[in-house]
């Protein structure tokens, strides 16, 4: 008999946290006696619409039980997710806002629907702690976003400007890195570029994943080249997602300041449906993981403190 099937729909293939993902969510899916087809959308809505709807217009005996997908933008996919629960199919949301989700469930209370992912907040009080750690008295950072359309990165940033209110440090300044290397190390380059050539100063640079804080750290190394100037160089970056062989390498050879292990939400995700679906039973409306600093904030107000 053929294990029942889900499928798995990410934006970014060469997002190193999704890949994380797929690999976890398989190995889930295996344990759970259940198949898993996993897709990416190259960071392109239509692509993505068109790939969730293959899944919703398969004939009943291949068609899967259950959709887990991180949308490329908050409510891209609102339209797909109700005909797929019109065809019986589950449907889970990663790290995206959906504000459909409780008429949903209202309407499809036999199936698994759900939204799972990181408290997007809790991160960003995690990354305003890490700042006060490196800046006891205050000081300028540059905070770099993953995408100004995601509701994650929204909430990391309010719940960073949140944690540093009367900290002394300045956090206001924002720029998009897009989630990416390359996006984050030109953005930052250019304002580096053009706030650096004058008197102003720079203290940080926090930013929402690792890969983006790659990008800083190359942007740094390349203004301090062409300004002449070192220091900027050394200027600390703190990244996010804190990858064994990314993030937390990166803080132990000392690239990196701090990263925040993000745990994977593709486990999560595929224990929730398998139970759903071996149960009848709707599983909770929202599933929030929680992520820890990496250095703890002690490490770092040792290493940063002023002799």
């Amino acid at each position: 008999m053929a294990k029942p099937k889900i499928s798995l729909y990410l934006a970014d293939q060469s997002n190193e946290y999704q890949q994380m993902l797929v690999l976890d969510a398989k190995r889930a899916a295996e344990a759970a006696g259940l198949t898993l087809q996993s897709n990416f959308a190259d960071n392109q809505i239509t692509v993505q619409i068109r790939q969730v709807y293959s899944s919703i217009n398969n004939d009943q005996s291949n068609r899967t039980r259950a959709i887990i997908v991180m949308p490329v933008r908050d409510n891209s996919l609102n339209r797909v997710a109700n005909d797929a629960a019109k065809a019986g199919i589950g449907w889970v949301c990663l790290h995206r806002k959906m504000d459909y989700i409780d008429e949903l469930r209202q309407n499809y209370p036999g199936l698994p629907i759900a939204t799972v992912g990181p408290d997007q907040t809790e991160i960003g009080h995690i990354q305003a702690r890490q700042f006060r750690a490196i800046l006891p008295k205050g000081g300028h950072a540059l905070y770099v976003k993953g995408n100004f359309a995601n509701s994650s990165a929204e909430l990391r940033l309010a719940g960073m400007l949140e944690g540093v209110e009367g900290s002394g440090i300045d956090a206001r300044d924002t720029l998009s890195g897009n989630w990416t290397s390359e996006d984050a190390e030109r953005a930052v380059e250019g304002w580096l570029r053009m706030v650096l050539s004058g008197s102003s100063r720079l203290d940080l640079i926090g930013c929402q994943n690792d890969a983006m804080a790659v990008g800083a750290h190359n942007a740094l190394e390349s203004v301090a080249s062409y300004l002449r100037r070192p220091e900027i160089a050394k200027i600390p970056v703190t990244g996010c997602d804190g990858l064994p062989g990314r993030g937390q390498q990166m803080v132990n050879d000392g690239t990196l300041a701090a990263t925040i292990g993000v745990p994977s939400s593709g486990i999560s995700a595929v224990q929730l449906v398998a139970r759903a679906l071996e149960n009848g039973v709707q599983p909770p409306r929202e599933v929030l993981l929680h992520s820890v600093s990496h250095s703890d904030e002690s490490t770092l107000a040792d290493r940063f403190r002023t002799p």
